[in-house]
């Protein structure tokens, strides 16, 4: 058994953490958040996608929150996801044809960028911050949402993350 907990990064760095989801009709979602060192909102991102698998939903919930990032002139991030499966498509240094390939293709052009980003993997327990941003998706229309300000929904989620409230989980090691 293991505590899990999300920590902010080292200042300078800002943090960027997103997710997908997939309903049982088949419609997914992504969602994400930017928090720079102190755990404190910067920016946020829900995105109704449609019909598609929920890896291509956790694939543009990390297009969305480098290009978020990028655009609001962030230039050292940490990314955090909870997708292995994911980490191992962005993180290849040859690029299979699949039907992955162009959305593929613009997340690692946006890692090329100048900037300083590393992207990791974190468990889910670590992420339920990016996990409600893709869930409060389901409820806005087809397209993406900006948040400049949190959502009321997350606030639970920031304060457990601001304090260091740790979960659970049962890890093999």
């Amino acid at each position: 058994m293991r505590w899990i907990s999300w920590k902010p990064p080292d200042w300078p760095w800002c943090s960027l953490n997103t997710d997908g989801a997939h309903n049982r009709e088949g419609i997914s979602t992504a969602g994400g958040l930017i928090r720079d060192h102190m755990g404190r909102w910067l920016s946020g991102f829900g995105m109704m996608i449609g019909s598609c698998s929920v890896t291509v939903a956790e694939l543009w919930g990390l297009y969305q929150g480098l290009q978020l990032a990028w655009n609001s002139g962030i230039r050292k991030l940490k990314v955090e996801i909870d997708s292995r499966c994911v980490l191992q498509l962005v993180t290849k240094p040859t690029l299979e044809i699949n039907h992955y390939a162009s959305l593929i293709r613009a997340i690692k052009d946006y890692l090329k960028m100048d900037w300083q980003v590393s992207v990791s993997h974190i468990y889910r327990e670590a992420n339920f911050a990016a996990d409600y941003m893709a869930s409060l998706a389901f409820s806005i229309p087809l397209g993406l949402t900006i948040y400049h300000t949190p959502p009321l929904g997350v606030s639970p989620f920031l304060f457990k993350d601001a304090y260091g409230i740790a979960h659970s989980r049962s890890v093999v090691l």
